[in-house]
């Protein structure tokens, strides 16, 4: 009979092994994560408290010259810093001694030793697969990752006359004022400074950069000011206002390219549109090379669904600016097992200590079913 140190041996080499080999798959079985990883946005070994980017809020003044116009020189500050930290999550578990030892054999009916592995994987992965949509700034989820929405939040609407923001959500209003705080740098419009340069209502008003340089597109699909009164009427519609109005600043390298829909809405939306309207996706490096079937494509994006998505709203994204930064020289780190003298057992961790980066959320859309008065 073998011993226990040997038997310990054994277990202690098959999890790691196991999350070693499995690593690359734990992100290609979601939509998102297997769009960030095929972009080459997977950053591993990070140090550091955390983690900062530059964001370019404005451009320098331009003026005229006739070739003898004096020239002013001035420095000009064009950038606002954004930060993160990390955060994480840890599964556990353990095994007594003489557990072990009675799991072998035909008498096992579960392997619980030599599965603890995917047992501890498959938890953090799942977990991992809602956080991407989650609000990290909300109470309670400090160590949380800071997900899509946390940059999404508003308060009111733009008004769809003059573009003023209405405290109360109008019916016709098409999009949201946004209003939050996303890496330490404020989402709402002028934050900083600038001002709209046309008439109209934003986004479709011209302004300085400075005015929407951080701010997402949030649409109201129920807006009175589409044609119908349902999403299932409207999704058209405000699928292609997100995706436009999201491109108004953005390049066709760091565009959007993927809109993720809660389950029912997609289905009204493949309800809506015939055979005609609708293209099936043949991308090379869509979620189709991935395996992923229920996909098609409206205005150059994909469009798709997964179980973690929040009811009764849908995401636009540029999936070249997401990024998943993690501590750990892979994204599940396994520790152990480690024998407890004291308790004569078994312990087993996986861990989790990274965030997610959304380099800017002007170049994000959310769309939201809000009834306005």
């Amino acid at each position: 009979m073998a011993s226990t140190t040997d038997w310990a041996r054994a277990v202690a080499t098959t999890i790691t092994n196991y999350l070693r080999e499995e690593e690359q798959a734990t992100l290609r079985r979601y939509r998102i994560y297997s769009m960030i990883e095929s972009g080459g946005n997977v950053l591993t070994n990070q140090s550091g408290r955390g983690f900062s980017w530059e964001i370019q809020f404005r451009q320098q003044p331009v003026s005229g010259n006739d070739g003898e116009t004096p020239r002013n020189f001035a420095r000009h500050n064009l950038w606002q810093t954004a930060a993160l930290d990390y955060r994480g999550y840890q599964s556990t578990d353990m095994l007594y001694v003489r557990e072990m030892l009675e799991n072998r054999g035909q008498q096992a009916l579960i392997d619980v030793a030599g599965k603890m592995s995917t047992r501890l994987q498959t938890s953090i992965e799942q977990k991992l697969a809602a956080e991407v949509y989650t609000d990290g700034d909300a109470p309670g989820n400090e160590l949380r990752f800071q997900g899509l929405d946390s940059m999404f939040g508003y308060d009111g609407s733009i008004d769809i006359a003059d573009g003023s923001t209405n405290a109360a959500i109008q019916a016709a209003d098409r999009f949201l004022a946004p209003k939050d705080v996303y890496a330490g740098l404020s989402t709402e419009l002028g934050a900083i400074a600038g001002s709209q340069t046309s008439d109209g209502a934003w986004p479709d008003a011209q302004c300085d950069p400075e005015y929407d340089y951080y701010s997402p597109i949030i649409v109201n699909a129920l807006s009175s000011s589409f044609s119908g009164t349902t999403w299932a009427e409207n999704c058209v519609e405000a699928m292609r206002e997100g995706i436009h109005q999201a491109r108004r600043n953005d390049t066709k390298e760091a565009g959007i390219n993927l809109v993720m829909l809660d389950r029912r809405m997609f289905i009204d939306s493949l309800n809506n549109l015939d055979a005609k309207e609708r293209t099936i996706v043949s991308k090379t490096n869509g979620l189709k090379s991935f395996g992923f079937s229920d996909v098609y494509e409206i205005d150059g994006c994909e469009v798709s669904t997964e179980y973690n998505v929040p009811v009764g709203c849908g995401y636009g994204l540029s999936t070249d600016n997401i990024a998943l930064h993690s501590m750990q020289p892979q994204i599940i780190q396994s520790d152990g097992p480690y024998f407890s003298e004291t308790n004569q057992a078994y312990r087993y961790v996986a861990s989790v200590l990274a965030n997610l980066k959304f380099v800017s959320p002007r170049s994000f859309f959310k769309i939201v079913q809000e009834v306005g008065v």
